[in-house]
């Protein structure tokens, strides 16, 4: 009866050992590839492939050494690969409507200017027969010719412009100097609102023993800065 028993358990010791030995062969044979791993360890995968080249050769360069496994990887990428999220399109920005600068000018306040001018005395006096600074003096701006202060070095691209201070360039100027004259010693970044340019430029009108008169609205229908 033991000896029953002992050849029992050899036996079913000896299959479970032919069963491993078996599934080690099967697996070594035909490798099992679990979802989300690899066969084979990253350091030991085949370089990427595009699938592209890979493609013109199938099927038969799938045949080639390699190439199957190169596939795998690719794939196995591009499955993990977050979802690109596509590109949106750029809004094309509408033109800026025309500035009115008369109808600007109508209802700034030439105080208001004054105030906001305070930022341009570091560099600039608005007295009568004041001195210049590290800008011309700014008394008579307005219809006075481009760089034609007494006194003041002027560079050599402001220089170069030709001329006057009409409201209209004025207006400009003041949005971005740099842009306006490249190459100006000015290094004022500039008005962004239109608003702001309006009040200053009108309270530079009043620096005049006899101010020039400000430049009508546009009539209805018409658009554009006036000059």
């Amino acid at each position: 009866m033991d000896r029953r028993r002992r050849i029992a358990g050899i036996s079913v010791a000896a299959a479970i050992a032919l069963i491993g030995v078996g599934s080690w062969f099967s697996h070594r044979l035909i490798p099992i590839i679990y979802p989300g791993e690899l066969a084979y360890k990253p350091d030991d995968a085949p370089p990427s492939v595009d699938l592209a080249a890979v493609q013109r050769g199938w099927p038969g360069g799938l045949d080639q050494p390699g190439e199957r496994n190169r596939l795998a990887v690719y794939m196995h990428d591009i499955e993990h690969q977050a979802p690109a999220s596509a590109a949106k399109p750029r809004a094309i920005a509408a033109p800026a409507a025309p500035v009115d600068l008369g109808k600007l000018l109508a209802s700034a306040d030439a105080d208001a200017g004054k105030g906001k001018a305070r930022v341009c005395a570091t560099c600039h006096d608005f007295a009568p027969g004041g001195p210049n600074r590290v800008g011309p003096n700014l008394w008579g701006v307005i219809g006075r010719k481009v760089a034609s202060h007494p006194g003041f070095s002027y560079s050599p691209a402001m220089s170069a412009q030709q001329g006057a201070w009409t409201f209209d360039r004025l207006f400009t100027y003041l949005a971005s100097p740099a842009r306006a004259v490249p190459g100006t010693k000015m290094s004022f970044a500039g008005l962004g609102r239109p608003e702001d340019r309006a009040a200053v430029i009108k309270y530079l009108a009043t620096l005049s023993v006899k101010p020039l008169p400000l430049p009508q609205p546009q009539p209805a229908g018409k658009s554009g800065t006036a000059k």
